[in-house]
């Protein structure tokens, strides 16, 4: 599954509870706070870093893949830019064989962060949507095609959050 770093807060809950989950996380002080809270909700972590030696992390993740459990990959994260999707997700969903699956909450009342992602945080007693995306399958596409499906990837996650936050404002 792949969303938006901005929406992170809320996808451990919207994960089904009987499907293993894993995160890349780095290894560094805020990757092992990140995985214990994270863990909490029931996602494993795989240790890596998509900054300082990239293969480990990829090779974790492709493991995963093989046993047939899931990923959770933020696209634009750990630094963004935001709502920019790296090549990295398309290139694991590439060698692993299997698709990527764009996701997307939205809340009709939230706060935003004022970071680099301006994270948004539901408030109390917020409605919201859920919606997962056609899953993009990689199976026929060779390297040189990973750039047109990066950039399919990100217009698919842009036009999700784009409608879901419509759809959201537009709630009496």
């Amino acid at each position: 599954m792949v969303f938006w770093h901005e929406r992170v807060m809320a996808m451990p809950w919207l994960w089904p509870s009987g499907y293993t989950l894993h995160a890349l996380q780095s290894p560094h002080a805020d990757g092992r706070m990140m995985s214990h809270a994270i863990g909490c909700f029931g996602v494993k972590t795989v240790w890596g870093s998509s900054n300082r030696n990239p293969l480990s992390g990829l090779r974790g993740l492709k493991r995963v893949l093989d046993r047939g459990e899931s990923v959770a990959i933020t696209p634009d994260g750990p630094r963004g830019p935001a709502r920019k999707s790296a090549l990295g997700p398309v290139a694991i969903a590439q060698i692993a064989g299997k698709p990527i699956v764009p996701m997307c909450w939205a809340v009709d009342r939230y706060w935003r962060a004022s970071g680099w992602d301006r994270l948004i945080i539901p408030k109390p007693f917020a409605r919201g949507r859920f919606i997962i995306g056609d899953p993009i399958y990689l199976d026929d596409i060779g390297k040189d095609q990973l750039e047109q499906a990066r950039s399919q990837l990100e217009t698919a996650l842009n036009h999700q959050a784009d409608a879901l936050d419509r759809l959201m404002a537009e709630l009496p």
